[in-house]
């Protein structure tokens, strides 16, 4: 049998997909003459991707989802009951419900080539498998690894599967599976394997590790599926068969839930974003203007990606600086020492800078000082070759102050990267009224290029992200000079979900950095009084060791201060209420096309929390 939809570019389980296995299995059932039967792929390269998650939103409640759940355990229940030997070969993705059906064939087949992954990624969408899956995973690899594959949702390598029992028996390449299949089922001479459920009980100490690392991260009122997940291998441990049953008692008040609703309109966000950086850009020589820790990170990031980059700065010791990062950081991501060595051999000490000749692209990334912003631009201008794109890398000056000193302004667009630049994923891509508006879609390609999240903004002071984030600061900064705790704010916002507070983050910042850039959108007298006592005397934050905070190395020293949930439900409401009115208003006056964009900005720029669905679509809830 081949799994093949025609009318998409990858195979999912659509509705109508499982409805045409259902007549399939109907004909398996009732034909006395099949010794064996067979899944492979019809797409090269690819197994099934899993569900249809946008067919899954015209399931309006959950007892619509349990009848479709039933559906389709029932009729995987019916596969794995054939009785005769099956199995599936897969090359490529085999992901959610891809992997389900694949378990309920009795040997899994899997090819060497390192794009064939094996997971569960339902967590990323406030659910858990929900066709079967649990517990037939559960019954080959045992507590420890199912529970590491539903929680983090992190796909596995043919090797890993084969190691973990996950698949039985991998091959070389897609063109050695039909034969494998072949000789094993011709080998089982219509024998039907017995499956040895690897743990007979639940993995009491899995199990505990697993909920004490979810209480550290999590609230289950939050986000409810890990918790979820963790109780019902609890609860099934000893009954695989169970188990698998067990989900729909569970999945479908999750999928209705609201956790579930706002991770996957992230994923529908994520989706958007992504599609809108799609082309190529031309852009193959990268130049960046300034080694320090931005300008370093983004040199280190386009060579990672394939870019020829040419890093420049007056300070030698920068650039040296610059590189021992990139080294690391290709050591950790790339891993074989012969990418690592190419994308070393890709990033070019510059500090003369002569790369700028031959750039597509050159982003500056130099101390946020509109004067000097000018003159390296004007020098860049007279420097690169006609058509090149000069990028700035500013976090708020408005791109018309900098462009009016070009001769050339409508090649000036911002592709404004956020720190630390290699983890997060959120690249502002700036026009202004000068702005050829094919250099700023070529902007948005390059961000794609290099695995960014780009979206377009207009050129205003502090552009989206900015714009809402420092009113959010200040607002803390604010309660703060007025004699609120700084702990119980930054609390109150861990405690909504933030990755942290927004006072350890103007320290993680530098208050020499919020300074200046409240200068340029406009800071209240006492918050600017406040940052300005701070800067002069030498406690700007982390990097100086103190600021509102303490500092042990990256860690802030905060004195916990108990507080009601109440109390710090509401201190949470008037901080982001600054962040919320900034939001629309970028709407309003098109800084970004729609709320969706500012949600998606303030997502993957700020980390605010997925399962909340972005900082406008909370505000309406």
């Amino acid at each position: 049998m081949f799994i093949q939809l025609r009318e998409k570019s990858v195979n999912v389980l659509t509705h109508a997909a499982v409805g045409e296995l259902a007549v399939l299995v109907d004909w398996l059932e009732e034909n006395d003459s099949i010794n064996g039967v067979a899944l492979l792929s019809g797409k090269p390269g690819g197994f099934v991707y899993g569900a249809d998650i946008n067919e899954f939103e015209t399931l309006k409640t959950a007892e619509d989802v349990a009848d479709h759940m039933e559906m389709v355990h029932g009729l995987f229940n019916r596969i794995a009951g054939l009785g005769v030997p099956s199995c599936v070969g897969i090359d490529g993705i085999a992901l959610g419900g891809g992997l389900e059906i694949s378990l309920a064939f009795d040997r899994l087949f899997v090819t060497a080539s390192p794009k064939t992954k094996l997971g569960f990624p339902e967590i990323n969408l406030g659910i858990m498998p929900g066709y079967g899956g649990t517990g037939r995973a559960y019954r080959r690899v045992g507590t420890k690894s199912v529970l590491d594959m539903m929680l983090t949702g992190r796909p596995v390598g043919s090797k890993d599967a084969l190691n973990s029992g996950l698949a039985d028996e991998m091959v070389d390449s897609a063109d050695d599976l039909a034969a494998a299949m072949r000789r094993w089922m011709l080998g089982c001479r219509r024998v039907k394997p017995a499956h040895i459920q690897r743990d007979t009980m639940a993995d009491t100490d899995a199990i505990k590790e697993a909920r004490e690392i979810y209480l550290r991260r999590a609230r289950a009122d939050h986000t409810p599926a890990p918790f979820a997940i963790i109780d019902h291998v609890e609860t099934y441990g000893h009954d695989a068969a169970a188990m698998s049953a067990g989900e729909i008692g569970i999945f479908p008040q999750l999928m209705v839930g609201a956790a579930s609703k706002n991770l996957r309109r992230v994923y529908y966000l994520t989706d958007a974003v992504r599609k809108s950086a799609r082309g190529e850009s031309g852009i193959e020589r990268l130049h960046v203007v300034g080694a320090g820790v931005m300008g370093g990170d983004i040199a280190a990031v386009g060579a990672m990606s394939g870019l020829e980059v040419s890093l420049t700065d007056m300070n030698a010791a920068a650039i040296d600086s610059a590189i021992d990062r990139a080294t690391k950081l290709f050591e950790r991501r790339l891993k074989s020492p012969d990418k690592i060595a190419a994308a070393l051999g890709r990033l070019h000490a510059d500090q003369q800078g002569h790369g700028v000749a031959d750039a597509d692209l050159i982003i500056e990334a130099v101390a946020e000082k509109l004067a000097v912003k000018q003159a390296v631009f004007q020098a860049l201008e007279a420097a690169s070759k006609p058509g090149a794109i000069l990028a700035t890398n500013t976090s708020a000056i408005p791109l018309e102050d900098i462009a009016n000193t070009l001769k050339s302004p409508e090649r000036l667009i911002g592709l404004h990267f956020f720190n630390p630049v290699p983890v997060l994923p959120l690249v502002e891509v700036i026009w202004s009224k000068f702005s050829d508006q094919e250099m700023v879609n070529r902007g948005m390609q390059f961000a794609g290029r290099i695995g960014k999240m780009p979206i377009r903004c207009k050129s205003v002071p502090g552009f989206l992200v900015n714009r809402a984030l420092l009113p959010y600061i200040f607002k803390a900064i604010a309660a703060v000079a007025a004699g609120q705790s700084a702990d119980l704010i930054d609390e109150s916002l861990v405690d909504f979900g933030m990755p942290m507070g927004p006072v350890e983050l103007a320290d993680q910042i530098g208050l020499d950095v919020c300074l200046d850039v409240g200068v340029v959108l406009g800071i209240a007298p006492a918050v600017k009084d406040l940052l300005a006592g701070k800067c002069a005397a030498g406690t700007i934050g982390r990097k100086s060791g103190s600021g509102f905070y303490n500092w042990d190395g990256n860690r802030p020293i905060r004195p916990r201060q108990p507080a009601d949930a109440a109390s710090m439900d509401a201190i949470a409401k008037s901080m982001l209420a600054p962040m919320i009115d900034e939001c629309q208003k970028a709407v309003d006056e098109g800084v970004v096309d729609s709320p969706d964009s500012a949600d998606a900005g303030m997502l993957f720029g700020i980390g605010f929390p997925g399962f909340r669905g972005g900082p406008l679509n909370w505000a309406k809830l």
